[in-house]
């Protein structure tokens, strides 16, 4: 009877093993859906839509681009954790994913422990601006101007707790800055006030004050990162004006949940690649102030602990708690 017992135990692994090859071979079989947790129309709801559209000839199968705002991006990392392991629900976000859960303890979900790197796809420097008719004309030159009023000038950001402003709170540690944080619920109302001389500085993203750049209308003083950007290449970084603190950069990158089988990650990271190496997308992603990547799962997972600490080191150091 033991041996019985032991042979059918031993049958069904088999037959498990099988199936579990055989679903891996097969995949996919059905439409492929990729979460996004912002609103259509911003730069990360574009290019998952520019990476679904190539995707989807890869797979041999529709990709479905979801979005799922809100929860400052925590309702749909929490949905991805929850979603069946199996290949067929990927998400498309940003450093976020990996703020969030330092940032609100009621974030039921944690980066490391329940996602799978699949690919970067570029990074996400930011630009540090002031507007034209500011009597400042360089970085250095700001720090002093705020360090001489402090308490009276203000910066904007499109979330607390997002990136900006995090890298907003290190600037004003780093340089000794008291200026006070304004935020907003997005970029387009921060723009407004910016413009509109409510608020005096803000780390910007690229894409969003470009066109107030060339006209004119805004000044822009620095980029984070170790190097100057394609989109602004005049335009010297922090640790080139002795601010070694903002080389940070931030990323958009493709997660599926922790569990979805091996054979099924490495087939998506692989077609991932391929798929953000194609012209078009690199020139889209260029044209928004972002730098192209097109890492690996390996790749960008052997990345992530450093850029996991970095953030924390920053929180932590702000005393930076949102609930």
């Amino acid at each position: 009877m033991k041996r019985l017992v032991s042979c059918l135990f031993l049958s069904a692994l088999g037959l498990s093993a099988a199936a579990y090859a055989d679903d891996a071979s097969n995949y996919p079989d059905r439409p492929v859906r990729i979460v996004v947790p912002f609103a259509p129309g911003g730069a990360s709801d574009v290019i998952t839509r520019k990476i679904a559209d190539k995707l989807s000839p890869r797979l041999k199968q529709q990709v479905i681009v979801d979005n799922r705002a809100g929860g400052n991006t925590i309702i749909a990392s929490e949905h991805v954790v929850n979603s069946p392991k199996d290949g067929y629900t990927i998400y498309s976000t940003n450093t976020t994913l990996v703020q969030m859960p330092m940032l609100y303890s009621s974030a039921r979900y944690d980066e490391e422990k329940d996602f799978t790197p699949l690919a970067q796809c570029c990074g996400a420097p930011l630009v540090l601006v002031v507007r034209s008719d500011s009597p400042v004309k360089t970085a250095p030159e700001l720090f002093d101007y705020v360090k001489a009023r402090p308490g009276t000038t203000s910066y904007g950001t499109s979330g607390a707790g997002g990136t900006q402003h995090l890298l907003s709170e290190t600037l004003k540690r780093t340089t000794g800055m008291d200026s006070v944080h304004v935020p907003y619920k997005g970029e387009a109302p921060l723009m407004s006030d910016f413009l509109g001389g409510r608020i005096d500085w803000y780390i910007a993203t690229p894409i969003t004050i470009a066109p107030h750049i060339r006209s004119g209308r805004v000044r822009p003083l620095a980029v984070t990162g170790n190097e100057r950007i394609p989109m602004f290449p005049d335009i010297p970084t922090f640790k080139e004006q002795g601010v070694a603190r903002l080389d940070v950069v931030g990323w958009y990158g493709l997660f599926a949940p922790a569990g979805t089988p091996q054979a099924i990650v490495d087939r998506l990271s692989e077609e991932l690649v391929q798929v953000l190496k194609e012209p078009d997308i690199n020139a889209y992603v260029a044209e928004n102030g972002l730098v192209p990547t097109a890492l690996g799962a390996e790749e960008f997972a052997r990345r992530l602990p450093a850029f996991r600490e970095t953030f924390r080191t920053m929180i932590t150091e702000n005393n930076i708690k949102i609930e």
